[in-house]
């Protein structure tokens, strides 16, 4: 029995999507496009995304060669770090790893095994998954990246003017001196979530969520910020996974602090490190052999032009398109007939 099942997909830079002919022209259209109808006559064909279970699943051949690869396996605390979130610093995408008492010194083991200069490979962020390069690690739980944003984001740099107060109703006020012209409530909301560092106390510092806002006054002292959510990163465990949240404040006061806090975005996911990219010309480019070889030919062709020996350029470039058509010719699979019955071989 012939399937009644037609398949098309479209690709949208390094993506891939499989799309399914709607027979019935049923609720659930994604994308509607004039074509063949399911017999072949012209008509308007709509499609969907498939809704149905295809057992045999999907194959994919050929596909786009990396831009790096990962050369040892994904180890926690080893090679791979989760994160809690991000901030920017400086016009530059920067990671955020808090603990439950501290916060990440990324130049000290195991996090010194993310070293300056070095790329990575970001997964599960709602935002930044992909490759990055490392600019500098920080003592202070920042992670700066060379990926530049475009987005401006608070951040309070006080200057032996920054108040941590004790935990009382089970908040903490974090403050600043009057006359230092740094008013909290004003620079952050309910619901926020910042980036404390620098406090003398290391559990003061780390990634906090702001709970509520002091009323105006007329006094910076007394227009702080309370923060009461913690969230942190399991520090010693390498089979969690999951984000620690506490929910009991512990801070210890701290008067005239040089602490800086920043706005930060919460994403929790993982970067891994020990990643190979294509960056210099000792590195394999994972292409079929014929493509490796016509693209010598290719080059020998670009050559041979700029020189103005066009003889010799045609020659490379019969020879290139030669190889791509081989290239090609090797998708094909199945039995290849050479000759016809009346000039078998015998």
């Amino acid at each position: 029995m012939a399937s009644s099942k037609f398949y098309a997909y479209y690709v949208r830079g390094r993506k891939i999507a499989l799309i399914q002919h709607d027979v019935t022209l049923g609720s659930g259209q994604t994308l509607s496009q004039p074509g063949l109808n399911a017999v072949g006559a012209r008509g308007d064909v709509s499609w969907k995304s498939p809704s149905e279970t295809i057992t045999e699943g999907l194959e994919i051949e050929y596909a786009y060669s990396p831009k790096y690869s990962i050369t040892t396996a994904a180890t926690t605390q080893a090679n791979k770090f989760y994160i809690n979130g991000w901030t920017v610093v400086d016009g530059y995408l920067t990671f955020l790893r808090s603990h439950s008492a501290s916060v990440a010194n990324w130049d000290a083991s195991p996090y010194s095994a993310v070293g300056d200069d070095e790329h990575i490979v970001v997964r599960g962020s709602s935002r930044w998954s992909g490759l990055h390069k490392i600019k500098a690690g920080g003592t202070d739980g920042t992670l700066q990246t060379y990926t530049k944003v475009h987005q401006s984001v608070v951040v309070v740099s006080g200057s032996s003017n920054i108040d941590i107060a004790a935990e009382a109703s089970s908040k903490a006020l974090i403050s600043s001196n009057d006359a230092s012209n740094i008013w909290l409530n004003s620079l952050f909301s309910a619901g926020d979530y910042i980036f404390v560092a620098g406090a003398a106390t290391a559990h003061n510092n780390g990634f906090w969520k702001v709970d509520s806002v002091a009323s105006d006054a007329s006094a910076e002292s007394s227009s702080g910020i309370y923060v009461k959510n913690r969230y942190y990163c399991y520090d010693s465990d390498n089979t969690l996974t999951t984000e620690g949240e506490d929910t009991t404040v512990d801070t210890t006061a701290q008067a005239n602090g040089s602490i800086t806090i920043y706005k930060a975005y919460r994403d929790f996911c993982y970067l891994i490190s020990d990643i190979d990219t294509l960056d210099d010309e000792a590195d394999v480019i994972d292409i079929p052999d014929y493509l490796a070889q016509a693209l010598v030919y290719y080059v020998k062709a670009r050559i041979a032009e700029d020189r103005m020996d066009l003889e010799k350029k045609e020659y490379n470039m019969r020879e290139f398109n030669r190889l791509l058509e081989k290239n090609e010719s090797s998708k094909i699979w199945g039995a290849r007939r050479i000759g016809s019955d009346e000039t078998a071989i015998r």
